[in-house]
């Protein structure tokens, strides 16, 4: 039977669940970020006839009491290190997860003597990937194979801890580097890696075994990152088999010729799926393409909606009509929103700074809506939103700095943008954006209204210093885009990853237009309250970041 108890130091307090056997070796197991030690539950039942189980609950999480800052992974695995000491645990194997193998690895590192052995299972950060959109991005990759036992058990562990606090102790995992750790710990590791876990690519597991002097890496098949919740009794023979000396998993040399092999096996298979996508999306492009003549003015009835939701202005990008959109525009519409599009851009090959000043133009004209306007846009149409988004906040004074995007003045190198300017702007929309740029534009450079795509072209530069403003910016994309091969990960932002590939079949599927309407209503409810735009500008949050 279980028994709870309390380490504390000052301020801080660990809960200790202990349960199995007195003689077995003693196996401590330390949570990743924003679980609890509820996590182990099934871990701990495969282990408990053959070991002594010690699962924690680190400050904060689950029903530990909070401290008044987030703890550092040094602060972290020096306090695990003060709790080993203090159970007079003879030299036991620890167990981390996630970024519970952080903690461990400081631990191992800072004090070699109190440590036997160490698992690491599915160690973050990947370095190549050390930021909050990319991290959460992967984390929604994972998310969408996770079974309901592991969303169960997740968000009870989220809800317990808070989600305040979840965010408040990302920065201390993202900034850990765990590469600089691996080469000080002495005592012989095992990785253990799940085959789908999108979190920790195979590259990195292997190279944390590699950078570890006495490492081995393993697999196990078929499971995803939470792989000790799916697959809990293949996890225990691991670590118990590591636990007790016996030689587990490959050397990581050999595991990383296994993984080239692998990679270059399925080469023809990686070839074969994105041809499927380039005709996939080039279908539905043609389609749409060959409607345009047919398509007429967007409905009337799309001017109707409820006054209490902001106004949503639809953009489609370059050589697209604005029924590109219908979908999504027929969607937001049903949700209560007035939709309006955009007329005269022909196929919208003018530069995006002069489009956008053309449409604020018109914009000033027309009555400002007493909710406000957010803009939806695909592609190009994401790039001229955010352009009027900062100029619209330039007008506001809320932007300082030289320079301008496009010839307007007082817009780059932004500071301090957290106001809603004239237009009554709330924020922008933008699905499959090139927000960095696209290398796909060097194929058609020749054509002006493709070039200013390219990576290093001005406009692109100046939108990417404006990063004050990306707060109030939603980005959709899915996993692979055709157009736009690098991603529309905007850091800062709140970027959403959906299940559809493709640069134009993203357009239509029903994910997208749930991500471009929890978009509107993220946006919508950073507005002051009982802020009426029609009457005067006012100033507005900006919206949080998404992990």
């Amino acid at each position: 039977m279980a028994q709870t108890r309390w380490f504390r130091r000052g301020d801080l307090a660990v809960r200790i669940v202990e349960s199995g056997v007195a003689d077995g070796p003693v196996v401590v197991l330390v949570h990743g970020l924003g679980m609890a030690h509820e996590y182990w539950d099934g871990l701990a039942d495969a282990l408990e006839p053959h070991a002594r189980v010690l699962a924690l609950g680190l400050p904060g999480f689950g029903d530990s009491p909070d401290p008044d800052e987030p703890l550092t992974m040094p602060e972290s695995g020096a306090l695990l290190a003060d709790l080993l000491a203090d159970e007079r645990l003879e030299r036991p194997t620890l167990v981390g997860h996630s970024t519970g193998a952080q903690v461990v690895t400081e631990t191992a590192a800072q004090h070699p003597e109190l440590v036997g052995r160490v698992v690491l299972i599915g160690p973050t950060v990947n370095p190549r990937e050390r930021t909050v959109p990319q991290q959460a991005a992967r984390f929604l990759q994972d998310l969408s194979r996770a079974n309901p036992k592991v969303l169960a058990v997740g968000l009870h562990s989220y809800v317990e801890g808070g989600v305040r606090w979840y965010f408040r102790n990302l920065e201390p995992m993202i900034e850990h580097r765990m590469e600089l750790v691996l080469p000080r710990v002495d005592a012989p590791t095992l990785v253990v890696r799940a085959e789908h876990d999108r979190i920790v690519p195979r590259e990195w597991g292997v190279e944390v075994a590699r950078l570890v002097p006495n490492g081995r890496y393993v697999e196990v098949p078929g499971r995803g990152h939470e792989t000790m919740v799916t697959a809990g009794p293949q996890v225990a023979e691991l670590i118990l088999r590591h636990a007790r000396g016996e030689r587990v998993g490959s050397p990581p040399g050999r595991a990383a010729v296994a993984a080239r092999a692998d990679a270059s096996e399925s080469v023809s298979r990686t070839r074969l799926r994105t041809a499927g996508v380039w005709i996939a999306d080039y279908l539905v492009a043609g389609v749409a393409h060959l409607a345009v003549p047919f398509a007429g003015r967007a409905p009337r009835r799309w001017l109707r909606g409820d006054d209490t939701l902001p106004d949503v202005i639809l953009l489609p990008g370059v050589y697209e009509h604005w029924s590109f959109l219908r979908g999504l525009g027929e969607r937001m519409h049903r949700a209560g929103h007035r939709v309006r599009t955009v007329h005269g851009l022909g196929v919208n090959r003018v530069p995006i700074a002069e489009t956008g000043d053309k449409l604020a133009r018109a914009l000033e004209r027309m009555p400002r809506p007493a909710a406000g306007r957010i803009i939806v846009g695909h592609s190009k149409g994401g790039l001229i939103g955010k352009y009027l988004l900062v100029r619209d906040s330039e007008h506001d004074g809320g932007v300082d700095g030289a320079g301008g995007v496009g010839g307007v003045g007082g817009v780059g190198g932004v500071d301090g943008v957290d106001g809603v300017g004239p237009l009554g702007l709330l924020g922008v929309v933008a699905v499959a954006s090139p927000f960095a740029g696209s290398r796909r534009a060097r194929l058609l450079r020749r054509d002006p209204g493709v070039r200013e795509f390219l990576p290093d072209a001005p406009i692109i530069l100046t939108l990417g210093e404006a990063s004050t403003v990306n707060g109030r910016i939603v980005s959709v994309f899915g996993p692979y885009d055709t157009h736009v091969p690098d991603g529309s990960e905007l850091p800062g932002a709140t970027n959403i990853l959906v299940p559809r590939s493709g640069h134009f079949r993203v357009l239509r599927a029903p994910e997208t237009a749930e991500a471009v309407l929890q978009g509107l209503a993220l946006l919508g409810e950073a507005a002051p309250a009982g802020h009426d735009f029609g009457d005067h500008p006012g100033l507005g949050p900006t919206p949080p970041n998404a992990p």
